[in-house]
C-alpha cells in the first residue's frame, strides 16, 4: 500500500469516525495484523479507547479479527474497504435513482450505522419517513397555510349562505 493510500485512509477515518478511530485504523493499515496490547502500546491510547475504536471499525466492516493458534486475538484493518467510503455518495445516489426515497434512506442508514438487522433498518427508516411527513405537515400548517378543517368549515358556511 502506498503512502498516499495510507494518508487517504487516515483522512477518511478521521472525517467519518473521529480522531481515536483514525489513530487505531491508520496504525492497523500501516502495520497489518496486531494484537490488542500492541495496538494500545504503539498508539499510546488507553485499552478502553482502543477497544471502542476496534468495535467501530468492526461494526462498519473496516477491520476483522482472528484467533491465532497461540490463543491471541489479532486485529487487521481492511484498507480497501476504508477506501470504499469514497463511494458512499454514489451508493446513495444509485439507490435513490433505482428505488426512490425509501431506497436512499435504507442505504444511508446502513452506511451510517454499519452492520444492522433488517428489522432495525426498517424501523429506523420508517421513523425517519414518519418524522419527515409529520414535520412537513406541521411546517405547512405553521407557515400560515389554511387548515383543511377550517377550510372545509368556511366552505360549508359559504355554501349555506347561498341556499
Amino acid at each position: 500500500m502506498t503512502q498516499a493510500e495510507i494518508k487517504l485512509c487516515s483522512l477518511l477515518l478521521r472525517e467519518h469516525f473521529g480522531e481515536i478511530v483514525e489513530k487505531v485504523g491508520t496504525y492497523l493499515v500501516r502495520t497489518g495484523s496486531q494484537p490488542l496490547r500492541a495496538v494500545c502500546a504503539d498508539t499510546g491510547l488507553a485499552l478502553d479507547q482502543v477497544r471502542k475504536a476496534l468495535c467501530v471499525l468492526i461494526q462498519h466492516n473496516l477491520a476483522v479479527y482472528q484467533l491465532q493458534k497461540r490463543g491471541c486475538v489479532e486485529y487487521e484493518a481492511q484498507s480497501r474497504r476504508v477506501l470504499r467510503v469514497l463511494r458512499y455518495p454514489r451508493y446513495i445516489y444509485t439507490a435513490k435513482a433505482l428505488y426512490g426515497d425509501t431506497g436512499e434512506l435504507l442505504v444511508e442508514e446502513l452506511l451510517l450505522n454499519g452492520k444492522m438487522t433488517l428489522s432495525a433498518v426498517v424501523r429506523k427508516v420508517a421513523d425517519r419517513l414518519t418524522e419527515t411527513m409529520e414535520g412537513g405537515w406541521q411546517r405547512w400548517v405553521g407557515s400560515g397555510s389554511p387548515d383543511p378543517c377550517r377550510l372545509e368549515a368556511s366552505w360549508d358556511g359559504a355554501l349555506g349562505s347561498l341556499s
